[in-house]
């Protein structure tokens, strides 16, 4: 297969144009620290915003008034005509007309405890909507630290391939002047040829992921994806080591699913409260007052005028005797609803353990891979070295030279994988245990 100089020059002059656009001189472009890309994104996401708008809901809710607390009243107006034509026994017209405005209000002074009952569980309700935002934010801190991390992560990939394709570069104008000098093979230089093509290839493909990833921190931060940005921390791997015993504890306390399910089962005994509510009798009050102005003509004789003004208070007892059951079998239900409300939050709790447990697992794992990593890049570029003096010496061939080179691009691919595959389970500890906003609170920085 031959390769024009055409396509080879056209293939780095593309992979100039991402090295500028990115990894190389940021022009224009604004610095984005990993603890400003929190700072930003707990300020501007789209989902921590919505979940603000329902904790305001929430919170709207939570009034004696929604309790049923207080009286309603009631301001009402009507105005009537009436014209009456009788002709027995004698005939007669009647013109009637009146205004009648009234006030009325209505207060259940004793409901069974139900007016408690309401303002303790709308109370538990807005805890809830505060800790269903608790939730967002912690996903949404776990998502921004993973977007900058994986960001910093395709940028080292870019850096590692362009580092590639150089090196190949380099071996491609060496074998064109072995093979110029008469001492290296046309196989030789369209091995090199195609060694360089495919790294180009792999290092313009990278140069998408890299954009790709700056577009979703955008997303995540609540920014345009035309923003651009230089990031300023650098890719390291995080050290930290855990005890499991105080991992156990820090989740029971401060696991925010958890919690939020340990106010599920107080609204649960709350609706139980309220269906036992109903076995008490209900004690209200309907006052008001109605003033009506009316006046009535008979045939040509003078206008009668009245205005009677009506004020009362009333008093009602409702006691229900009898209603084929339905206040004991809610009372039933409600009790079935919470064991089962337990028996849910103990399976929760035993899941979240085991998942706890295989995070701790996986994550001194991945620190033994970042370990294993580390040293295998190291000897793979050593071979690569030693490789590139060998195959000039002629003691291997391109082939076994491509090999030592693909392993070296592995090696050092996997070890950045395994920094990012570190901090993945790093975060997902702390979301777990509850520490994720006190460990990366921008505050602190």
């Amino acid at each position: 297969m031959v390769i024009s100089k055409k396509y080879i020059y056209f293939c780095t002059l593309i992979a100039v144009f991402i090295w500028i656009g990115g990894s190389g001189p940021a022009l224009g472009q604004e610095p984005l620290s990993f603890f400003n890309a929190i700072s930003k994104t707990l300020e501007n996401n789209y989902q921590i915003r919505i979940a603000q708008k329902d904790l305001e809901i929430a919170a709207n809710n939570n009034t004696a008034g929604a309790a049923g607390m207080w009286p309603s009243i009631t301001l009402s107006a009507a105005q009537n005509n009436r014209w009456t034509d009788q002709t027995k026994p004698q005939s007669s017209t009647t013109l009637y007309n009146d205004i009648s405005p009234s006030v009325n209000l209505n207060w259940i002074l004793f409901g069974g405890f139900s007016v408690k009952i309401n303002r303790s569980r709308l109370a538990e309700l807005e805890n809830l909507s505060e800790g269903m935002m608790s939730v967002v934010v912690e996903n949404t801190l776990q998502a921004i630290i993973l977007a900058y991390q994986k960001t910093l992560l395709e940028k080292e990939r870019l850096q590692i391939t362009r580092e590639v394709m150089n090196l190949s570069l380099d071996q491609l104008r060496y074998a064109k002047t072995q093979r110029n000098t008469g001492n290296g093979t046309t196989f030789d230089l369209q091995q090199a040829k195609t060694a360089y093509l495919e790294d180009s290839s792999n290092y313009i493909l990278q140069g998408i992921n890299f954009r790709n990833a700056k577009r979703n921190l955008n997303l995540i931060m609540g920014e345009s994806h035309t923003k651009q940005y230089t990031l300023t921390d650098s890719f390291q791997p995080i050290d930290q080591s855990f005890n499991l015993e105080e991992l156990y504890n820090r989740l029971e306390a401060s696991n925010q699913t958890l919690t939020n399910q340990y106010i599920n089962q107080k609204l649960i005994k709350y609706d139980l409260q309220q269906s036992k509510s109903n076995l008490y009798p209900t004690f209200s009050l309907n006052a008001g007052s109605s003033y009506t102005y009316g006046s009535r003509k008979v045939d040509d004789l003078p206008n009668t005028n009245s205005d009677p003004l009506v004020v009362y208070g009333n008093f009602t007892l409702n006691f229900n005797l009898f209603n084929g059951g339905q206040v004991k079998r809610s009372i039933q239900n409600a009790k079935i609803s919470l064991e089962q409300s337990k028996l849910e939050t103990q399976e929760m709790e035993n899941e979240l353990k085991m998942q706890l447990v295989m995070l701790y697992d996986l994550y001194n794992v991945r620190k033994q891979l970042y370990n294993v990593a580390l040293e295998n890049e190291k000897v793979t570029r050593l071979n690569y070295d030693l490789a590139k003096d060998r195959y000039r010496l002629g003691t291997i061939n391109s082939i076994n030279f491509r090999e030592v080179q693909l392993s070296f691009l592995n090696a050092s691919l996997s070890k950045l994988q395994t920094i990012y595959d570190l901090m993945d389970s790093y975060t997902e500890i702390m979301r777990m245990t509850g520490s994720i906003l006190t460990e990366f609170d921008p505050q602190k920085q």
